[in-house]
């Protein structure tokens, strides 16, 4: 599908709010959402042919005060063209350094890494995740010091490629890059043979972890709370004993209420919570 085929969706609303907005766009056919700060916003793609569904969306989203959430301040639609739609993403997108040796940038970046930084190019296209959200750069950092040369990954939710690519470039010896996006998979393989690691890392479609196959020494989802909630008793089966499941997308409220409950109650064991801003990840190991 192209650009101009695409509708770019903008709800303005407080983190809080976030997971049920996410939630409401996605089940409506949006592909994939996006979080930005400044304004506290999510952002979400449908496409063209499917417009009718706007106004019951609106209608949706007006209703989250019933369920104790935030309102939303404003909801926006807007056609996406050629020009904008190459454009709009490089604002916001950097070359930024994550962690110890992590760097990560577009790849008409000019910046110089140092010799010691592991190098990530990305154009992430229709695709989420650059590291420029708290999210994916607390899911970088926590890769960074979980995982250990020679292991098998799994990233549930890849969008970009991103994680994929970061765990092969650490020293994972597989990793399974799965997403329920066709488009999503395409820019996530480009991305991961722009990077040099198609020979560790293979992106496919899928539903979440019903697409895995094997057990894994480490699985790292970065996706919305209500994805992070009904899919923990499906972790733990396909997790080795001493594994670890790193987890991020979930805001401090749906995390103390729901997402640390929920993993732990399936078996696993938290190690440790990081938090920046509003937003938490966290690593839980299979004793």
């Amino acid at each position: 599908m192209k650009p101009s085929e695409w509708l770019a969706i903008r709800v303005v609303a407080p983190p809080p709010a976030w997971d049920a907005v996410a939630a409401v766009l996605i089940d409506s056919g949006c592909a994939g959402v996006e979080l930005r700060d400044q304004p506290y916003s999510v952002v979400a793609y449908l496409p063209q042919s499917e417009q009718e569904r706007i106004p019951t969306i609106e209608a949706q989203l007006q209703r989250l005060p019933e369920y104790d959430l935030p309102p939303v301040h404003k909801f926006e639609v807007q056609s996406v063209n050629e020009q904008n739609w190459h454009t709009a993403w490089r604002r916001y997108f950097r070359s930024r350094r994550f962690g110890e040796r992590i760097r990560v940038q577009p790849s008409w970046s000019r910046h110089q890494p140092t010799h010691d930084e592991i190098l990530i190019q990305l154009d992430p296209g229709l695709a989420f995740g650059t590291g420029g959200h708290a999210t994916t750069a607390l899911c970088l950092e926590l890769l960074e010091q979980y995982l250990q040369p020679g292991v098998r990954v799994a990233d549930v939710g890849t969008g970009t490629g991103i994680l994929a690519i970061a765990a092969a470039k650490l020293g994972a010896r597989e990793v399974i890059a799965v997403d329920n996006d066709e488009l999503a998979v395409k820019i996530a393989q480009g991305n991961i043979e722009r990077n040099g690691v198609a020979e560790r890392v293979r992106a496919q479609v899928g539903d979440g972890f019903h697409a895995l196959e094997g057990t894994f020494d480490l699985i790292v989802c970065n996706i919305i709370s209500e994805f992070l909630i009904a899919s923990a008793p499906q972790v733990p089966p396909w997790l080795d004993t001493g594994g670890v499941y790193l987890i991020s997308g979930t805001s401090g409220r749906n995390w103390r209420r729901g997402v640390r409950r929920a993993i732990e109650s399936a078996g696993l064991t938290l190690e440790e919570v990081r938090k920046r801003r509003t937003w938490v990840a966290a690593a839980f190991r299979k004793l």
